[in-house]
């Protein structure tokens, strides 16, 4: 029999593929299904993958229409995202602001999203594209756009 050296190691590819599972059901709006993946693995995540679990978590009920438990679930503790992370925090933050209709707040939020991902990101990221999406949708002042465009994917 062969036993593991290294379960720690293990756990965290897990909880990578997980997110990236819960990801790929927030592309295909099955936000309830992300939302189940996020929820049942943000309590043994930690550090980086506990800030991107919970990013993922309020991005999945942004996309269901749920924003004031999105922003409720945004204001557990959490770790800070690490570069790679820059920006979604805000990002989903502001999609649920605008989801509520608080445009000057939702703005604030966005900007400071996009401030982080210009500074730690590559100019061609994705979450720049994204960031300056919803920036577009909340300064034109129309409804929330679609998700998951508004959500703040792409790690």
């Amino acid at each position: 029999m062969t036993r593991l050296a290294h379960l720690t190691q293990v756990a965290d590819v897990e909880l990578s593929a997980l997110a990236c599972l819960a990801e790929a059901l927030c592309g295909q709006r099955r936000f309830e299904e992300a939302e189940a993946v996020a929820r049942g693995n943000l309590s043994r995540a930690t550090e980086n993958r506990a800030a991107s679990l919970r990013s993922l978590l309020v991005r999945c009920l942004n996309g269901q229409g749920r924003y004031e438990e999105a922003l409720a679930e945004s204001r557990q503790p959490t770790p800070p995202a690490s570069r790679a992370g820059s920006g979604q925090s805000a990002m989903v933050i502001a999609a649920a602001l605008h989801g509520l209709g608080r445009r000057d707040e939702a703005e604030v939020m966005v900007r400071q999203s996009l401030h982080e991902c210009e500074q730690f990101l590559h100019a061609t990221h994705p979450r720049i594209r994204e960031a300056r999406d919803l920036l577009t949708h909340i300064t034109a002042a129309g409804p929330p756009p679609e998700a998951p465009d508004a959500g703040g994917g792409s790690s």
